[in-house]
């Protein structure tokens, strides 16, 4: 049963929830909802604690700034100013692990492993359209044209007022802990296939770069 706003602050005793005062909204500098969050809207979830029960409300992560937010029960959007004592947030379908300050969304290949989604959005607040002179519009935007996010294609050759870049870089979570795709991790996450690891990245394999390949290369070691 979905529960209200003054039971979600109860349960969250640990977090401090503070109106949220930031920047403009995203639509009002150009940047879409689907960029500035991880999630393309809202959608109801929960809040995983270490050390005590969840916590249910109406959830987002903003991309830009790496911060949890709820929808109030008037409507307004909240900022999550603690979030040390989370261990793992759900949207809808979606899961984000929390690790050393960073929400990571997660694409779960056993239990509890998987490839973990690193993803910062850095815009230039102080930078307007046309700052660049003569400068196309793609190239105002770095060499971001486009961005693939769960099978569709965003386009970012808008006539936006700020430019943006998104960077995203792939980890992997075991057992609650958020580690680099290297070598050495691997093989203490697959004790048992240091042998298949080694031989893997000695015939110069390279890091993946995309989720599904990564989730492939971990499939491949978890069974």
């Amino acid at each position: 049963m979905h529960i209200g706003m003054k039971n979600f602050l109860a349960a969250a005793l640990s977090v401090c929830f503070q109106i949220f005062a930031g920047a403009q909204e995203p639509a009002i500098k150009g940047v879409p909802a689907d960029v500035y969050y991880m999630m393309p809207s809202f959608g109801e979830g929960m809040i995983y604690f270490r050390g005590q029960g969840p916590a249910q409300g109406k959830l987002n992560i903003c991309a830009v700034d790496n911060t949890l937010r709820f929808i109030d029960k008037d409507g307004g959007e909240m900022i999550a100013s603690d979030t040390d004592n989370i261990a793992m947030v759900r949207i809808d379908t979606v899961s984000f692990i929390h690790d050393k300050g960073f929400f990571y969304r997660m694409y779960p290949v056993t239990g509890d492993m998987g490839v973990a989604l690193k993803r910062k959005v850095r815009i230039a607040w102080d930078t307007k359209k046309g700052a660049y002179g003569l400068s196309s519009k793609t190239s105002s935007i770095r060499e971001y044209s486009t961005i693939y996010s769960e099978g569709a294609v965003y386009n970012l050759n808008e006539d936006k007022e700020y430019p943006y870049e998104i960077n995203e870089t792939l980890y992997f979570y075991n057992d609650g802990e958020v580690l680099l795709l290297t070598a050495k991790n691997l093989k203490k996450a697959f004790p048992d296939k240091k042998q298949e690891i080694d031989a893997w990245f000695k015939a110069g394999n390279p890091v993946p770069e995309k989720v599904d390949a990564a989730v492939e290369l971990l499939a491949r070691w978890a069974k």
